[in-house]
């Protein structure tokens, strides 16, 4: 068996391209500020990620909007050992729902909904809110339960698991993180050479704003409320 033991510069590239919007959305915004925080990253052998080797185990938190276009705005080392001729087909990644967020937009009727300092942060149930007309700052965002979106039946499982987000029994498996599984561009198979490893994530138009006007609290946000959401990253991978 030859195994390399190799230092995997993982360098961590964000581009920007619109994605599907899901179903119950109100409008979008671009946001200034989106930090995720990556916990580990995974090659996998098979799609259910069942045989996989881990590239990094380390939690590090990335300002996606910050960067430039195909900027490289950090690295995720981790000295692993790779098998010389095996083949991997998928990645896997686990972030925290929780994602620090800044944006804004017009709703209508006069109101402008901002992300601000002032404002509630999301839970696994209720959504962040604020009230209207607020000054722009950061707020933390979360990836909220089924059916627990203010104003909407959503979002709904294939809103998350047609992303590649894994859920069991139609649920997140833990309250704070969660992981993606998605097929590499290409399958990648181990050679003697040291490879590139580029990671992506979307973020244009990936904040979520809506409006409570329903005449009550909806979801746990209160009426006459803005609430957010956030479009998942949807991480890309690709290896030279």
């Amino acid at each position: 068996m030859n195994i390399k033991k190799l230092f995997y510069i993982i360098s961590i590239i964000f581009t920007f391209f619109i994605i599907p919007k899901m179903v119950f959305s109100q409008t979008f915004d671009t946001p200034e500020v989106y930090i995720v925080t990556v916990n580990s990253m995974d090659l996998c052998e098979d799609a259910a990620c069942a045989k996989y080797v881990r590239l990094g185990a380390i939690s590090k938190s990335f300002d996606i909007a910050s960067a430039a276009a195909a900027g490289d705005v950090g690295t995720y080392v981790e000295e692993i050992a790779l098998e010389v001729g095996k083949s991997y087909t998928h990645a896997r990644w686990n972030l925290n729902r929780a994602m620090t967020v800044k944006g804004g937009a017009s709703v209508g009727g006069g109101v402008t909904c901002s992300t601000a300092a002032n404002g509630t942060a999301g839970t696994e149930t209720v959504a962040a809110y604020t009230a209207g007309d607020q000054t722009e700052a950061n707020l933390a965002l979360f990836m909220v339960d089924l059916g627990k979106l203010a104003n909407s039946g959503g979002p709904v499982a294939s809103d998350y698991t047609s992303k590649g987000v894994q859920l069991v029994s139609n649920d997140f498996p833990s309250a704070t993180t969660f992981d993606y599984i998605k097929e590499l561009t290409s399958t990648y198979t181990v050679t003697e050479e040291v490879p590139v490893i580029s990671m992506s994530f979307n973020v244009t138009d990936n904040l979520g704003i809506g409006y409570n006007n329903s005449g009550s609290a909806s979801n746990g946000v209160p009426n006459n409320n803005c609430y957010y959401w956030v479009e998942d990253p949807s991480p890309i991978i690709s290896i030279k």
